[in-house]
C-alpha cells in the first residue's frame, strides 16, 4: 500500500490533537515539540506548529459546492481545505462528537451532496470536510 503525505501548519498543537485525533477520531502516529501527524488509511497528515498563521474568513471553496449540489452554498475563499472519508459508523461518532464540542459548523447537521458530508472548521479555521464514504444515496 502506498502511503500519501500532506504537510500543513497549525498554531496550536494541543488544539490541533485534540482536533485531528479525539474529536475526527485520526490515529496519531507521531508527536514532537513542534509537530503532530496523524494516519488515515492510507494518508499521513502532518502539522508543524508556527507562531502565527493567516486565519481563513470564511469557508475554503469545495468542488461539489459549484456543480449544484449545495444549491445554498456559502461565498468561499480560495483557501486551502481537507476532506476526510470515514466508514459510516466513524463518520456518525465524529459528527457527535464535533457537535458535542461547538466546533463551527457549515450546517448542523451532515447533508447530501452526492454523499453525506459535514464540513467544520479546524482550530486554525481550515475548511474540513468530514464524509461518510459508505453511502449511496440519502
Amino acid at each position: 500500500m502506498a502511503t500519501w503525505f500532506s504537510y500543513e501548519y497549525c498554531t496550536d498543537l494541543g488544539a490541533t490533537r485534540e482536533f485531528y485525533g479525539e474529536l475526527l477520531g485520526l490515529r496519531q502516529i507521531w508527536d514532537e515539540v513542534d509537530g503532530v501527524a496523524f494516519e488515515h488509511d492510507s494518508v499521513q497528515l502532518s502539522f508543524q506548529r508556527l507562531e502565527s498563521l493567516e486565519r481563513p474568513s470564511g469557508w475554503a471553496f469545495q468542488p461539489g459546492w459549484g456543480h449544484g449540489q449545495l444549491a445554498d452554498a456559502p461565498a468561499t475563499e480560495d483557501v486551502r481545505s481537507i476532506s476526510v472519508a470515514l466508514a459510516p459508523a466513524a463518520f456518525r461518532s465524529a459528527v457527535e462528537r464535533l457537535r458535542a464540542a461547538g466546533v463551527e459548523a457549515l450546517r448542523p447537521e451532515p447533508f447530501w451532496v452526492g454523499y453525506w458530508s459535514f464540513v467544520v472548521k479546524d482550530p486554525d479555521g481550515r475548511t474540513v470536510e468530514l464524509s461518510d464514504a459508505g453511502t449511496s444515496g440519502p
